[in-house]
């Protein structure tokens, strides 16, 4: 009889932690989304811009356009810009929430990851309110291009979910899962590459990797040779099949120093990326860094963190696209920061929960609240100063096409522009008119005072005049404009 009350007893603790276990999941979900439309809720409406209609224009394009995107092989991300446009079309609303919502349900992944990881509801809290409330990374929601690192990390996370349940449980289906789940996150962004060595670091840091090196050789290797697979992949695709380029290639720019070193700044930056070497916050960065490992007891969560800061980090290094001192509003590092940011999430996290441990419960409640306060306080108006900086870029676009569409409700097939005074360069202009009238025949003119029409084709000449209350638009055939237009 003993045997069995200790088992009911056993089985009424286990029921009681998995009700509790729910209550503070619905808990952190209710705040994540909250907290995700507090922070992006008022840009809903922030209109396409740059890259956005080259996605959208592939839909024109054809099943392969849309798969095959910018000359990468993120077949996952690019593909869900057709039901994205298929529910909303030219609307951007869609594709804002679907991003808003997203990153909401992102935070709870990461939430529910350190749960399993560090067995500590508080903690996970932390951590997931931490990465959630940043700002450093906002620009993966603000451009609806860069939307393939918020799909990235959906499944990023969920592998390491299900690879930590394996490991702890020997579960094999998870351990299947895991794999596969890594597979949709490579294919939706080249930044998935740096998983095989978080997973590396789980088992180094959680499971006593260092006690069996073959097993964490035989764990890893699926997921490193998925990685290879993808460049490969990438490789036949494009050069041999389609006699083009890569993307990944023609970017790409192995800078040992900014991988060292360019990660970190997602302890301080600001979204729009401008470095400044007299900030102090990079010395308080540095000597907090140092500091934290004498303040910290429980050194796993510091290793996990400055871990996933600098592997993570990896795959966005060998790109010169993500700068300090961008010229234009989407070459910022911000949008690399985004899944680097869960690092600097971690760190965080451990440094308040050290209170509990040093003090007690009194004290780490009112700390914790506090330094959550002080996250919104400066990171919150930091998102909406970014978020107005995108609407403006994007704003012109906007009534722009509206003139030209009444102007010219459709072109005719094969027909070329040349635009003056657009609102933004020539060939994202190329790309909104052809995303915005489900045309691929648009072409640009390059030199209008040489260019000779064929039969079959149509060339215009369009003038923007702007004011406060929109802009003015004036079409002509091209071939009846006087030449001193031009001058």
């Amino acid at each position: 009889m003993k045997i069995r009350r200790d088992h009911k007893t056993q089985k009424s603790g286990d029921a009681a932690g998995m009700k509790k276990d729910r209550e503070w999941l619905i808990i952190f979900s209710l705040f994540s989304f909250a907290a995700a439309f507090a922070y992006y809720g008022p840009f809903l409406t922030n209109f396409f811009i740059f890259d956005d209609f080259r996605y959208i224009e592939n839909i024109f394009h054809g099943f392969w356009a849309v798969f095959l995107g910018y000359n990468t092989l993120r077949l996952v991300s690019n593909g869900l810009w057709w039901p994205l446009y298929a529910i909303g079309g030219f609307n951007p609303f869609v594709f804002n929430l679907f991003a808003v919502i997203l990153y909401g349900v992102n935070a709870i992944l990461l939430y529910l990851l350190l749960s399993k990881l560090f067995n500590d509801k508080n903690y996970a809290f932390l951590g997931g309110s931490f990465f959630l409330l940043n700002s450093v990374g906002c620009d993966a929601v603000f451009w609806k291009a860069a939307h393939s690192g918020l799909v990235s990390l959906f499944f990023y996370l969920l592998a390491l979910y299900s690879y930590v349940i394996y490991r702890q449980k020997g579960a094999g289906k998870q351990g299947v899962l895991a794999v596969v789940f890594f597979i949709f996150a490579m294919f939706s962004k080249e930044e998935a590459a740096s998983l095989p060595f978080i997973i590396i670091l789980i088992d180094l840091v959680f499971f006593g990797g260092l006690k069996d090196k073959k097993g964490v050789i035989s764990r890893v290797a699926p997921y490193g040779a998925m990685v290879l697979f993808y460049l490969a992949m990438n490789r036949v695709v494009y050069i041999y099949l389609l006699h083009s380029y890569i993307e990944l290639a023609k970017f790409f720019d192995p800078r040992p120093l900014y991988a060292l070193f360019a990660g970190w700044s997602v302890f301080f930056l600001d979204p729009q990326g401008y470095l400044d070497l007299s900030n102090p916050l990079i010395y308080i960065t540095g000597a907090g860094i140092v500091l934290s490992f004498f303040w910290v007891k429980d050194k796993k969560a510091l290793y996990f963190g400055y871990g996933w800061i600098f592997f993570s980090f990896l795959p966005q290094s060998l790109t010169r696209i993500g700068q300090f001192d961008p010229r234009y509003i989407f070459d910022s590092i911000s949008r690399y920061l985004y899944i680097t940011s869960v690092g600097s999430s971690v760190v965080f996290a451990a440094v308040i929960l050290r209170f509990r441990e040093r003090f007690s419960s009194k004290v780490f409640f009112p700390v914790a609240i506090a330094a959550v306060s002080l996250f919104i306080w400066v990171n919150c108006p930091r998102v909406q100063a970014r978020g107005f900086q995108w609407r403006e870029q994007a704003e012109p676009v906007k009534p722009f096409l509206r003139a030209v569409k009444k102007a010219m409700p459709d072109f005719p097939p094969n027909s070329y522009v040349f635009v003056i005074n657009g609102p933004v360069g020539r060939s994202y202009i190329q790309q909104s008119l052809r995303a915005f009238y489900g045309r691929a025949d648009i072409s640009w003119i390059y030199t209008p005072q040489t260019f000779v029409r064929k039969p079959g084709e149509s060339a215009f000449l369009i003038i923007c005049n702007w004011s406060d209350g929109g802009v003015y638009i004036k079409i002509f055939p091209i071939d009846k404009v006087p030449p001193e237009v031009f001058i």
